[in-house]
């Protein structure tokens, strides 16, 4: 391995260099790089900042961000599938509260009987396909139009958003 060179302060016209091995302590070698006392090579300069920006960043817990929905803890049946609300609200990326309401509701009438289990998860498999981004629009619009069609009338996420209560279906 090649020792780096760690080039003497232009300021003080010195033509001594120090060699500065790999196994020397690296804090050692940043704090001597921050105290201002000698000149580092650019390229090393910039490789021990963003070390120490990485060691940083991973040594700060950060809370896992992937799912929207909060872990829940399983039950000692040993039943590790998710519901069908936490599959609707991560996989239709449901993130507003009314759209949430929209998919509690949709979950209970499928609980109720009214709505049968494989419309829901065809409409939501369609809406994935059509747009991977947005998927929670094409899903509300194509289940209302389904439900539509086999008598069920479904209400608009919009009117999840407002205080007033709806009257039950």
């Amino acid at each position: 391995m090649r020792p780096f060179r760690v080039f003497p302060d232009i300021s003080s016209c010195q033509d001594t260099t120090e060699v500065v091995t790999p196994k020397q302590s690296t804090i050692n070698l940043i704090l001597t790089m921050m105290a201002g006392n000698t000149m580092v090579h650019f390229h090393f300069k910039t490789a021990a900042i963003a070390c120490l920006t990485i060691a940083a960043v991973l040594s700060h817990p950060a809370p896992a961000a992937a799912q929207i929905t909060t872990g829940r803890t399983l039950s000692a049946s040993g039943d590790s599938f998710a519901t069908l609300e936490e599959q609707l609200v991560n996989r239709l990326r449901a993130t507003s509260l009314d759209q949430r309401a929209y998919l509690k509701f949709v979950v209970k009438q499928v609980r109720e009987g009214r709505l049968d289990i494989r419309l829901v998860v065809g409409i939501e498999r369609y809406a994935i396909r059509r747009n991977a981004s947005l998927p929670f629009l094409y899903f509300e619009r194509a289940l209302r139009f389904e439900a539509g069609k086999r008598g069920i009338v479904l209400p608009p996420v919009q009117q999840f958003a407002t205080s007033v209560a709806f009257p039950p279906f």
